[in-house]
């Protein structure tokens, strides 16, 4: 397979190159997805020909937050996690808007066993160009799915590890196999959770609402980015309860949000048209400021610029 893949990546502390980064099949995070990770947005400025790491601090904070509940060491400090971004964003000499992860990981357990606890840890960071999405314009189609989204009391959404991704996959083979564009989960208790990868958000009678950290959800930065827009810039109701599935076929708008994501209209849940079919007035309205925050001056203390002038 042909790839256009970067020139570096950063593991466990060194800038290697792209080939070289790579961890053994029988390690716990390659066998069992006994990881949690990270993914940061980064921005290019044309004008000032900088690149800035949005909300990176909070990014740090939730994976130590993921590494707790998991009884991770933690092997590496979050100004040494920091400088290993700069040194794989300096060292690909990128220009444009690029992805980053972050991945902390079990290594081996005595003598291999691929179940038993382990403090033998590994840690990198990859970037990759990652233009938005189309869907940021033109809306996704978006369908409940038959899965059902993990719950606190068997495997922890609010833990990001990659084994919870398994039912993200699940969930979005189903619904593109039936021609939609994203899922949409709902809990345990049959009120809506997430989407595959970002947050569910809905707008009725002037209202945002979200369903609460308590439904099955990872609790989003892009999302707490959008709250904090909604009620400084525009004085607008924000919630955290529980959404009926049938609440969003009645709604006047929803979107997704996330930070690949970004923030993408929902023009049509279970082939039900939403609102008037389109990009609604308070979703686009989200979209120029957070635009606009993401794409800031270098004073913005949400963003954290990589190149020095």
């Amino acid at each position: 397979m042909s790839l256009n893949k970067p020139a570096f990546a950063w593991l466990n502390g060194e800038v290697v190159p792209w080939d070289k980064c790579v961890i053994h099949a029988r390690s716990q995070t390659a066998f069992w997805g006994a990881n949690v990770f990270e993914g940061i947005r980064v921005y290019w400025q044309e004008d000032n020909q900088q690149m800035f790491i949005y909300r990176l601090t909070d990014h740090l904070r939730r994976l130590r937050e993921s590494m707790k509940c998991i009884d991770m060491p933690v092997s590496y400090s979050d100004e040494e996690i920091t400088q290993g971004c700069l040194q794989v964003i300096k060292s690909n000499h990128f220009r444009e808007d690029i992805h980053i992860v972050i991945v902390a990981g079990f290594g081996f357990g005595h003598n291999f066993d691929s179940l038993g606890y382990t403090a033998d840890t590994l840690t990198h960071i990859t970037a990759l160009p990652m233009p938005r999405s189309p869907r940021y314009e033109q809306g996704a189609h978006a369908a409940i799915t038959s899965w059902r989204r993990i719950s606190d009391e068997c495997m922890p959404p609010r833990i990001k590890t990659g084994a919870n991704y398994h039912n993200s996959r699940l969930a979005q083979h189903e619904v593109q196999q039936n021609g939609f564009d994203t899922a949409i989960f709902l809990n345990q208790r049959g009120t809506v959770a997430e989407a595959p990868g970002s947050c569910v958000a809905m707008v009725h009678k002037g209202t945002l609402a979200t369903p609460p950290g308590s439904s099955g959800v990872l609790e989003g930065i892009t999302l707490d980015s959008l709250q904090r827009l909604a009620q400084t810039e525009f004085g607008l109701c924000f919630e955290k309860r529980e959404i009926d599935r049938t609440e969003m076929y009645l709604a006047d708008e929803v979107f997704l949000c996330g930070t690949l994501a970004e923030i993408q209209p929902v023009i049509s849940l279970d082939r039900k048209k939403i609102g008037c079919g389109g990009a609604g007035p308070i979703t686009r309205q989200l979209q120029y400021s957070y635009e606009k925050e993401v794409r800031s001056a270098p004073t913005h203390h949400y963003s954290l610029p990589v190149y020095v002038k």
